[in-house]
């Protein structure tokens, strides 16, 4: 692989070993599902408040008009303080921030910040509309202090423009600074709400300012939120799994980001690192495919990343203590920034996608699908059986890996498409007539009659999808042949 190596020392390191790191180079931005889903959070928020505003904006702006005539009956001291307060404090912060992007010449988050505010102010006005105000007005302020007595301060368009900002440079920032500054534009739009006459203007301009912001991190990118291999280093190292090198790898991965390593007694490691990028992937992916007519049998996302990752670890160790043959879990670890680190014992050998079809033996394809049996008859569901899953050692002996999107106590549902999923990219491989007889052979023919139904182009992968494209028929083939043998086995029991 062309990438140089990066020597890496202890005195910036929590191994007390010199680890060499071998990684591709790092792009400076990147475009992050992130990004997309939350560009598509707040295009769904804006939609919903355009929708609201036009289908119901009299009874909400009524309901409105009777929170604020409560509000006014609060002491007017308290509510001046309040939104002069919170008006003023927040210019500190954001001038506080400005100051501090130039004197750390931070050009780059300074460009996105008024892109961002542009844009905002773009979209803001896009929805004007929804601005539609009654009679009544806010409540009153009843001390003169400039702007920050105004009833119309911010401006709509100035909200639009400070949640656009934001928004655009929150990749940038730490977690504290995010939640300063969402909390800031709350204050803001609160205090404009409760002083300018009722309008849903000040809640239309932050959702428009965030999903300027958003859209334009999706188009322009933003920076990298992967942890470097030095940081994967300290975090196994952490957990007491220190390794002498780690290198990037390259092979067919989704949804991870691998390594391959060697810890300092010599002990090979396959490593998976999974960041909110993956988490946030995983969450796009299953969004898209909840909306498919289609029943594909998802279970709702976890409710974090650390969910996501132990749920892994869980279904690999079960398997493993089952009998499944499956890499044994070495650590589990916490990486900065946001990430999670699970390390395998790795195995010398190829998946099966990249052994010649000649090699592909009666004995190793049968012995597959003895393992797939095996994981039916605990209902555990792989939910990614193509050949890339599959790996064949040095020593002739087959094994599962990759668990990230198995289910324990599967339904019949994921049972069937795990086998149709085999069938199909096994037959892509051997062809139609193998892949029956060795399935055929340790699972039965009542059990593979149980795959037609999920022999269907929507219920694969897409990178079997793909593979079907040259080979058409193929599933028409899988169907037949699975039809007929369940046929022979009928008549030959009524015989």
């Amino acid at each position: 692989m062309p990438w140089e190596a990066e020597p890496v020392g202890s005195e910036e390191s929590s191994t007390t070993e010199i680890v060499e790191i071998v990684e591709a180079p790092r792009p400076s931005v990147e475009r992050s599902p992130a990004d997309v889903l939350r560009l598509v959070v707040a295009l769904g928020v804006t939609i919903l408040l355009a929708l609201i505003g036009k289908l119901f904006g009299n009874a909400v702006l009524g309901f409105l008009g009777d929170l604020v005539s409560g509000v006014q009956q609060l002491p007017s001291w308290l509510v001046t303080g309040v939104v002069i307060g919170t008006r003023a404090l927040t210019a500190v912060v954001l001038v506080a921030g400005f100051v501090a992007v130039l004197w750390q010449h931070r050009f780059r988050l300074l460009a996105m910040g008024v892109l961002g505010g542009g844009a905002g102010a773009l979209v803001a006005w896009g929805f004007a509309s929804l601005g539609v105000e009654r009679a009544n007005s806010g409540v009153a302020v009843y001390e003169s202090v400039g702007l920050l007595s105004n009833q119309r301060f911010p401006s709509s368009a100035g909200l639009a423009i400070t949640a656009g900002a934001v928004t655009a440079c929150a990749p940038w920032l730490s977690r504290r600074w995010r939640r300063l500054a969402w909390t800031m534009i709350i204050g803001l739009a609160v205090t404009r709400f409760v002083t300018s006459p009722v309008s849903l203007d000040s809640v239309a301009a932050v959702a428009a300012g965030w999903l300027a912001g958003a859209a334009l991190l999706v188009v322009v990118g933003g920076p990298l939120r992967r942890p470097e291999g030095r940081a994967v280093a300290d975090g196994l190292a952490d957990v007491g799994l220190a390794l002498a090198r780690l290198a990037q790898a390259d092979v067919d991965a989704r949804g991870s980001t691998p390594y391959f390593g060697t810890t300092t007694d010599g002990l090979g490691v396959f490593v998976k690192v999974l960041g909110v990028d993956q988490r946030d992937a995983d969450v796009l992916f299953r969004l898209y495919r909840r909306v498919q007519p289609r029943d594909l049998g998802d279970e709702k996302a976890f409710s974090s990343l650390r969910r996501t990752v132990e749920h892994e670890a869980l279904v690999s160790l079960t398997a493993r203590s089952l009998g499944v043959p499956t890499p044994r879990v070495l650590a589990f670890a916490t990486v900065e920034p946001n990430a999670f680190v699970l390390a395998y014992e790795s195995i010398e050998g190829r998946s099966l996608d990249r052994v010649p079809v000649d090699e592909l033996t009666d004995s190793i394809v049968v012995g597959l699908w003895q393992q797939v049996a095996m994981l039916r008859q605990h209902r555990i569901a792989h939910r990614d059986l193509r050949l890339a899953n599959l790996f064949l050692g040095d020593d002739g002996s087959v094994m599962l890996i990759d668990f990230g999107f198995s289910e324990l106590a599967a339904s019949d549902l994921l049972l069937a498409t795990d086998l149709a999923e085999l069938l199909t990219s096994l037959a892509l491989a051997v062809g139609p007539e193998r892949s029956v007889e060795s399935a055929l052979a340790a699972i039965g023919s009542e059990a593979l009659a149980t795959a037609i139904s999920r022999l269907k182009p929507f219920a694969l992968s897409g990178a079997t999808r793909s593979g079907l494209k040259d080979h058409a028929g193929v599933l028409t083939d899988l169907r037949a042949r699975i039809e007929a043998a369940r046929s022979a086995s009928g008549a030959g029991g009524r015989a």
